[in-house]
């Protein structure tokens, strides 16, 4: 039997890469990296949306099933995602989708943006005006934990009544003025509100950003706008991002939750 010495391993290695390297494409590292059309097709927004209720590995398997050429590891598409500003974040959820081109919500937008634009033609102060409801499941559900173990919170010791905020914010002042109210604001919180508010601007004409919230829109409502000589600007249908007290909204609720657990 021919014994193998460390001479004759080298060469036979050698005499094999030369051999398979022959074969076209097989080691080809191109086939094996992302490409721009690749890197492209994971960061399109499309895509992201398409995909936002998979995991890293189930998007690498969608992934090679769309460009069968390539495999990817979830480390690989975890690096392209952080490289690219992509982030882990809450899905941002939507009640309906405005399609912007249809007559109806064209004609409330146009409409909504007039109005503001007349407010600020003629100097008058606006006004983001919203409702927040804080109820027991107002608080934090997850949180930090050792392995196999979880945070434990007696729930009795965090149980609160149903309240209901009501505030008032502007670009120049920020917070203009708020109320807090058990269970809902109904249309009698809602006027005392308005004269509250009037009264802040000393019964000066002012215009208020509103939802189409059932409260807003009464006849007894319409009166007191007429009453108080407030302008009210009515956002379209299912769209809070309009109004910029959303943003106050989540910061307020964000704080509210880790209070109840200190």
């Amino acid at each position: 039997m021919t014994k193998l010495n460390i001479s004759t391993v080298k060469y036979l290695l050698k005499q094999y890469r030369s051999d398979i390297s022959k074969v076209k494409g097989l080691l080809d590292k191109r086939r094996l990296r992302l490409r721009k059309v690749h890197s492209d097709f994971l960061l399109n927004e499309d895509t992201l949306n398409q995909w936002a209720h998979l995991s890293l590995k189930q998007r690498a398997k969608m992934f090679h099933r769309t460009f069968p050429e390539v495999r990817i590891s979830t480390t690989t598409l975890w690096r392209l995602y952080k490289k690219n500003g992509v982030r882990f974040k809450y899905i941002q959820k939507i009640k309906k989708f405005i399609d912007f081109n249809n007559q109806e919500y064209r004609r409330l937008f146009m409409r909504m943006t007039e109005l503001l634009a007349e407010a600020k033609k003629d100097n008058i102060p606006v006004v983001f005006l919203d409702e927040a409801v804080f109820t027991f499941n107002t608080f934090k559900t997850k949180s930090w934990a050792p392995s196999y173990k979880s945070i434990v919170v007696r729930d009795f010791a965090i149980r609160i009544n149903t309240q209901a905020f009501i505030g008032a914010i502007s670009l120049e002042a920020g917070m203009v003025d708020y109320a807090i109210h058990p269970k809902s604001i109904k249309t009698d919180e809602f006027k005392a509100f308005l004269e509250k508010l009037s009264a802040g601007f000393n019964g000066k004409p002012f215009a208020v950003f509103l939802d189409n919230l059932s409260v807003h829109k009464t006849n007894l409502s319409k009166d007191v706008f007429k009453a108080l000589n407030i302008t009210p600007i009515f956002n379209i249908p299912y769209s809070p991002q309009f109004n910029g007290i959303e943003s106050y909204f989540s910061l307020l609720k964000a704080e509210y939750k880790g209070l109840l657990l200190s």
